[in-house]
């Protein structure tokens, strides 16, 4: 029996399907990239926000569509832990609903059949022993040191889905560490709903620097990346630990959402503008060459014309090496949902075109300041115009990259290139030995 394998959603998301694989191919099952030669189709989706949720549907219809009578439909993650009962009503098609807090157990619904299987709990947390098929390329993983979310931000789906935050202990999340350094990894991104306050609920407080330290350890891994730090929670140690130690990128992931007092008290962001602007102040004067990517909402409801001109101003202020931006989406359950003050879609859109706009213009800036400079590069493919890879600078999938011309360097492989030239996300240069 073969899986042929559909992923949506986040890096979080990815590390479910992988010990969803894992979890089949321990019984036997073998797993394609070849949705037409499998014997079950698995889709593993997001339902964060409105566009994931479509995306989905979209994907789940087109299967159904397609697929052949001898196969089997299988839709796992965020989307049937949330809506369970609704898409076993409207979706016959689907053979197997497997919510995110019960992918532990597919291989016992498979036998089972037509039903629907949601855990109350939302997430599965798993260990070092749980097996997995990884997702992504040898020289980089993602690894989920904690689920779930007790920040109960007022336009974020998280809690209801995934349920409350809980950490790994640091062993089990080294041991993980040191297996994938074994199997050949040069690149060990850390991810949860929120990394900073990895450990408060097991340690009694925050331990994503004490992780850090351990992980560093490990020989083999050379860069250390961490994804989803929230402005509230970043410490003095942490901030310490990612200056002085070699193998953490200078890279830092903060998404701050806006930068008005209004909006990020109704957001219940747990910071003022002030914080956010002091945080930014000091994580640049401490670690030196950070980048820093985040994360914006626009159209949140009761944001004025004068609210988005302040984050457009406040932008083109800071200047953030990376930069992302989201539409709100109204989620039903969420605080947010029934605020005054809805922006209406075009405008959302307006004002996600302008900040991109004004984004792109810091963007080609900052890049051509890195002309004439040295980066060292994770090269990942080989194209007929030289070696393609990342730098420190840039996580997989979200970020630019750099190609180093007329080389052909093997995958998996860190070198240095000298930048020559630059575009607004992605850089060129030359192997610089």
């Amino acid at each position: 029996m073969k899986v042929g394998v559909i992923s949506l959603g986040c890096p979080k998301n990815l590390t479910d399907l992988e010990v969803i694989l894992g979890k089949l191919a321990s019984i036997g099952y073998g797993i394609t990239g070849n949705i037409e030669e499998a014997n079950i189709i698995l889709i593993n989706t997001c339902a964060f926000i409105q566009s994931a949720k479509q995306e989905a549907i979209d994907t789940i219809l087109e299967v159904a569509v397609n697929k052949r009578k001898d196969q089997k439909l299988i839709v796992a993650g965020c989307l049937p832990q949330r809506y369970s009962k609704e898409l076993k009503k409207e979706m016959p098609e689907v053979d197997l609903w497997i919510g995110s807090g019960s992918i532990d157990k597919i291989e016992e619904f498979i036998k089972k059949g037509n039903m629907v299987k949601v855990s109350k709990q939302g997430s599965c947390l798993f260990d070092h022993k749980t097996p997995r098929v990884k997702a992504t390329p040898p020289w980089y993983a993602y690894v989920k040191i904690a689920d779930g979310c007790d920040n109960r931000c007022s336009y974020c789906a998280v809690p209801l889905i995934r349920g409350k935050f809980k950490s790994r202990p640091i062993d089990s999340i080294v041991k993980e560490a040191k297996g994938l350094a074994v199997q050949g990894l040069k690149e060990l991104i850390l991810v949860a709903h929120d990394t900073t306050m990895y450990g408060k609920d097991i340690y009694g407080k925050a331990k994503l620097a004490e992780l850090l330290k351990r992980l560093s350890k490990i020989d083999g891994i050379e860069w250390i990346r961490i994804m989803y730090a929230h402005p509230a929670h970043i410490s003095d140690e942490l901030i310490k630990i990612m200056a002085t130690e070699p193998k953490i990128c200078k890279y830092l992931d903060l998404p701050i959402q806006h930068i008005c007092d209004k909006i990020l008290n109704c957001m219940g962001r747990g910071v003022s503008g002030k914080d956010i602007t002091q945080l930014i102040i000091k994580l640049r004067r401490s670690i030196p060459n950070l980048s820093l990517r985040t994360s914006l909402i626009v159209g949140f409801p009761g944001e004025s014309k004068e609210d988005f001109a302040r984050l457009v101003k406040f932008v083109k202020k800071v200047k953030f090496e990376r930069l992302g931006v989201f539409e709100y989406s109204e989620e039903e359950g969420t605080g947010a949902y029934h605020m005054r003050g809805k922006v209406p879609d075009h405008e959302k859109k307006a004002r996600y075109q302008s900040l991109m706009k004004a984004q792109n213009r810091i963007s080609k800036e900052l890049q051509k300041k890195m002309i004439g400079k040295k980066v060292k590069v994770l090269v990942e493919k080989n194209l007929d115009r030289g070696s393609l890879g990342r730098s420190f600078m840039d996580a997989p999938e979200i970020d630019g990259s750099v190609l180093i011309k007329k080389s052909c360097i093997s995958p998996g492989e860190i070198v240095e290139a000298k930048i020559t030239s630059s575009s607004a996300y992605d850089l060129t240069g030359i192997h610089s030995p």
